[in-house]
């Protein structure tokens, strides 16, 4: 394996640790299963009316996961970013078709693993099986908050909480995007991006 490849997995390793242990072994036979794969800024990793082929470990890069309405609206997920996961679980799992569109805003490195692949290492390996449990359940209650805020709490304060959760990554982002994330338009965020600096002076 060379340095670079050594790296991801190395990121990898310290990801799945903050959860489970895993002895040197097993997280040898783990990396096994999984591919490296290296693309480039403005990449279509899924489109929608595909299927989603593969689930994939963010080593590197930024995301933008959305959907669009009838009227062509871009409506955004999620930015997967270092330490997530990205991909369409549902279509991954089921085998049925997405509706979600993913892009790479930056150049990005993943590890890649297909749904047999998976599988088979979730029967396999129970250090890994425990922690692909606990992200799943993780990723549950982070949709579960996304509904709730997006349905109980203003603009505002949405933006709020977004400056709080997404701090490493907003300065990577342009404000269409955000505004897109955050369900208003992008006239009206930058209305309310100035307001948040003028109250900071």
């Amino acid at each position: 394996m060379d340095k670079a490849s050594e790296e991801c997995f190395k990121k990898f390793r310290s990801h799945i640790e903050k959860h489970v242990k895993v002895e040197n072994p097993e997280m040898e036979e783990i990396y096994g299963y999984f591919t490296i794969k290296r693309i480039g800024r403005k990449t279509v990793l899924l489109e929608p009316g595909n299927r989603c082929l593969f689930e994939n470990f963010v080593v590197s890069g930024l995301f933008q996961s959305s959907v669009l309405d009838e009227s062509g609206k871009v409506h955004t997920l999620n930015f997967p970013h270092e330490d997530w996961w990205v991909g369409d679980f549902k279509s991954f799992s089921t085998g049925s078709i997405s509706i979600m569109g993913i892009e790479t805003l930056e150049d990005s490195i993943l590890l890649g693993i297909s749904k047999s692949s998976l599988d088979e290492l979730l029967a396999k390996s129970l250090p890994f099986a425990s922690y692909f449990r606990i992200l799943s359940e993780n990723a549950s209650m982070a949709a579960n908050d996304r509904i709730i805020t997006q349905l109980s709490q203003s603009a505002e304060q949405r933006y709020e909480l977004f400056c709080r959760k997404y701090a490493a990554i907003k300065g990577r982002l342009s404000q269409k995007r955000i505004a897109s994330f955050l369900g208003i338009s992008p006239e009206y965020f930058n209305q309310l991006d100035k307001r948040k600096k003028f109250q900071k002076t």
